[in-house]
């Protein structure tokens, strides 16, 4: 853990994503009160999306995509530039090192994630104190910031067992951009093709990703609610959209240590 956690602070590119993060969560949250109405709080959706850095309407957490670089560059470094077999020493063995780059990999996400929220939190909450606007109901956002969390975990998981299992950072890079934006939504289309499949489609794992973010849209009035549940592609529930997003990350965690122990080194 603690090879792992230096050679991650060791990174310029750390400090860059970090930096980033906290630039764009005070942003989003001096910017929450402009769409409130003079003497009205801004809505729960609104707060909940300012967390989340839009995950709903981009399908994916803009903070999620800057993690991208950090998320898959140990592994890439290790196998893909000789370095393996030194860590593998330092560290005991493939599969100690194995788990700790997703314990650690999570820890950044989580981190990211309630250290953005709380940035957003301050920043809105000063902005409506000094613009005279109402606060919103802080309580009802926590769910939609817990499934973002959940969400933000998961993410460094899936992306350091995907480098593992591909062994390539581009073709690594492209399918997980690209299968939550467009990969899910043509199985979709597939699954609503053939009678008796078309609730698989609800349960593809970054479907279920938005869904356990999209709490806190039920306050939405009926138009944007659908508009929201159309960007989300799943009639899950939140919590259900945590577990299946849980498993998914779980059984990834598990072919990527596979791959990673079992396979040799570049």
């Amino acid at each position: 853990m603690r090879y792992e956690i230096r050679h991650l602070a060791g990174l310029r590119s750390t400090w860059i994503l970090l930096t980033a993060i906290g630039v764009l969560s005070l942003v989003a949250g001096l910017t929450a009160p402009l769409g409130a109405q003079a003497g009205k709080a801004p809505s729960v959706w609104t707060m909940v999306t300012a967390f989340q850095m839009d995950a709903v309407s981009l399908q994916l957490p803009l903070s999620a995509l800057l993690l991208l670089p950090v998320a898959t560059g140990p592994v890439a470094t290790e196998l893909l530039r000789g370095t393996a077999r030194t860590t593998w020493l330092t560290v005991a063995g493939r599969r100690m090192s194995f788990a700790a780059k997703l314990l650690v990999g999570g820890a950044l996400g989580a981190l990211i994630a309630l250290g953005g929220a709380a940035l957003v939190t301050v920043a809105a909450a000063t902005a409506l104190a000094v613009t005279g606007r109402a606060q919103p109901d802080w309580a009802a956002t926590l769910p939609g910031l817990l499934g973002y969390v959940a969400f933000m975990t998961c993410w460094p998981i899936v992306a350091t067992a995907v480098i593992a299992l591909i062994r390539n950072r581009a073709a690594s890079v492209l399918l997980l951009v690209l299968w939550p934006l467009l990969g899910e939504r043509l199985a979709q289309l597939l699954f609503g093709l053939v009678p008796g499949l078309r609730g698989f489609g609800d349960a593809l794992p970054f479907a279920a990703g938005r869904a356990a973010m999209a709490a806190g849209s039920d306050t939405l009035p009926e138009a944007d609610r659908a508009l929201v549940e159309g960007f989300v592609g799943s009639d899950l529930t939140a919590a259900s959209g945590v577990s299946v997003f849980i498993a998914f990350t779980v059984a990834m965690a598990a072919l990527g240590a596979w791959s990673y122990i079992k396979r040799d080194a570049r």
